[in-house]
This record gives structure tokens, C-alpha cells and sequence, in this order.
């Protein structure tokens, strides 16, 4: 896999999470994973089309998902993920995802984005066909991560 197409999506994460709730985030070691791959409880999918077509699964912890909840809500600790608490999740993918089509298109490579789909459930396992998935692990200071899931269309 490029680096040029990995690059895009770290440096957007760690800018978007520490900028939208103050949370600062480092890389973890990137990996391939295999499909089909279990996820956490909370997931954010989000399309990419133009320059090179896939998707991107941001997988949330619980616990993790209620902190940058609680904290883009502006309230306290929250303890379960409501609709509210998901659009906030959503919305964090979308900018993070917007940011990383910006960053893209200074290299030229033109992509578009999908509005973010949200799925919520137990041990949550994931296909995608003719696909090559990077794990981009993000870590945080409290040792909990998100993880950026990667899916390339072959030939990418």
C-alpha cells in the first residue's frame, strides 16, 4: 500500500481529534487485516469515490465513543451512546474524512466522500469483497484507540 494514500488519513485524524475535542492521539503500528474482521461496538462507514475508490470504518470502543461524545456535547461523562451521541461520532468521521479528501486534493488526487453511516452492536464483523483493508490504530493518551480501517478497492 502508498504511502501517499495512507499519509492523508493519519495526519487528518490526529489534527480533527485534537482540534474538535482536545484529545491528542499518536499512531499505533499499522497493519493489513484480514477480511472478514470483528470491530468494536461503534462504527462509522464512509465512501470514497474519484482518485481511487473504498471505504473507511472508524470502530469506536464504548468507552472511547462516550468520552469525545460527552466531550462534543459539551456535557459530562456520558455512559451509553444515544442519537445524539451518535450524530456527534458521526459527525467527528465526516470532518475527519473531509479533511482527509482536502489534504488528498493537494496532491492531486480528487476524491468525494459518502455521508457516514452509523452502526452500533456486540463483536460487529465486517466484509468487504476485493478488498485490501490498512488498520491505522490511534492511540490515546489514556491507552484506549480508535481504529481508521482502510479499504481499498484491488488495484489501488
Amino acid at each position: 500500500m502508498k504511502a501517499e494514500y495512507i499519509n492523508p488519513f493519519i495526519s487528518a485524524s490526529a489534527e480533527m481529534i485534537e482540534q474538535v475535542t482536545g484529545l491528542k492521539t499518536k499512531k499505533g503500528k499499522i497493519y493489513r487485516k484480514d477480511v472478514p474482521y470483528r470491530s468494536e461496538s461503534t462504527l462509522v462507514l464512509i465512501g470514497i469515490t474519484g482518485g481511487f475508490h473504498g471505504s473507511v470504518v472508524m470502530s469506536f470502543s464504548k468507552a472511547i465513543c462516550c468520552k469525545i461524545a460527552s466531550v462534543m456535547m459539551g456535557c459530562s461523562l456520558i455512559t451509553e451512546i444515544d442519537e445524539i451521541g451518535k450524530s456527534a461520532i458521526g459527525e467527528l468521521c465526516n470532518m475527519i474524512l473531509g479533511y482527509t479528501a482536502t489534504l488528498f486534493s493537494r496532491e492531486n488526487i480528487i476524491v468525494d466522500i459518502t455521508p457516514p453511516t452509523i452502526l452500533t452492536g456486540d463483536n460487529i464483523q465486517l466484509s468487504i469483497p476485493n478488498t485490501v483493508v490498512v488498520c491505522i490504530p490511534l492511540l490515546f493518551e489514556d491507552e484506549s484507540q480508535i481504529e481508521i480501517n482502510v479499504s481499498f478497492a484491488d488495484g489501488n
